[in-house]
């Protein structure tokens, strides 16, 4: 049975449930300022790789990345064609993997873009895009409920925004991963929200003129969910979808000129915003 939500003026939100793998590429013909983009789900680590050497290759970079079911990780990824600073992408990470890599690059003067986590304790797995860009950040990992509430309190004092968040490990102990960089966007999060009450803050803060500008699905079907201005840019949010459900969304909002920007799955549910440009 599929639960379907939507508000209507510059933003549409909606919600499926249904089963497939891997998206497709590029624009719609009638959909000029769509970007050239590949997109694709549900893929093994394996795959994921095939895709990685592929993409690359041809001039894309990667826009968001999420990994899901530790036993046998499912990846998923947005790809677009177009210039951009120095990237890396890694895939199959520990959380001391993740570590590691997070030290390796910020000494290069990398910061993560994009961080997935799926399972909990030692046998999490991670998933990131890290991008050579300038300016402050910070960055925690395997943080509860408290401290990502303190750390995102911190942060807003200070002037850093929250842009990048994922949540892991069980319905009972939820993990989360954020990254906070030096900003002047107001913003503020949501945690822990069952769908009915994402749902319902969806539609009061959209009311207010604000928008998500990421959502994170964790452990038992739960959102989490940074929500910032909406600047009158047509966007749609998705909530509640299986594999098959996402792709249809894809394939239907494709169709009308809006590409995925940004890309979320724990235990098979799925979360995704598109936009136009």
């Amino acid at each position: 049975m599929g639960r379907v939500m939507r508000t209507f003026a510059s933003i549409t939100a909606a919600s499926v449930v249904a089963a497939a793998l891997v998206a497709a590429t590029a624009p719609a013909a009638d959909a000029q300022a769509l970007p050239v983009f590949s997109a694709y789900h549900g893929v093994t680590g394996e795959q994921q790789t095939e895709r990685f050497n592929a993409l690359r290759g041809q001039g894309y970079r990667p826009i968001t990345f999420t990994v899901d079911n530790t036993s046998s990780p499912r990846y998923g990824a947005v790809w677009v064609k177009r210039s951009g600073p120095a990237w890396a992408m890694i895939q199959g990470m520990s959380s001391s993997g993740y570590q590691k890599r997070f030290d390796d690059y910020r000494a290069q003067g990398y910061r993560p873009t994009t961080v997935s986590a799926s399972g909990s304790g030692d046998d999490a797995v991670f998933a990131a895009i890290f991008e050579k860009t300038p300016g402050k950040f910070f960055a925690k990992h395997n943080i509860d409920a408290g401290q990502f509430s303190a750390a995102n309190a911190d942060a807003a004092r200070q002037g850093y925004v929250l842009t990048a968040a994922n949540v892991y490990g069980t319905a009972d102990a939820p993990r989360y991963v954020g990254v906070w960089t030096q900003g002047s966007q107001a913003w503020s999060v949501t945690t822990g929200k069952s769908f009915d009450e994402h749902h319902a803050e969806f539609l009061a803060r959209t009311k207010k003129g604000e928008k998500p500008s990421l959502v994170s699905v964790g452990p038992g079907e739960t959102y989490t969910t940074v929500w910032v201005k909406d600047n009158g840019s047509s966007w749609y949010e998705y909530t509640g979808m299986s594999s098959s459900g996402y792709q249809k969304r894809f394939d239907d909002l494709k169709a009308k000129g809006f590409y995925p920007t940004q890309l979320d799955v724990e235990e098979g549910n799925y979360t995704a915003i598109w936009a136009k440009n």
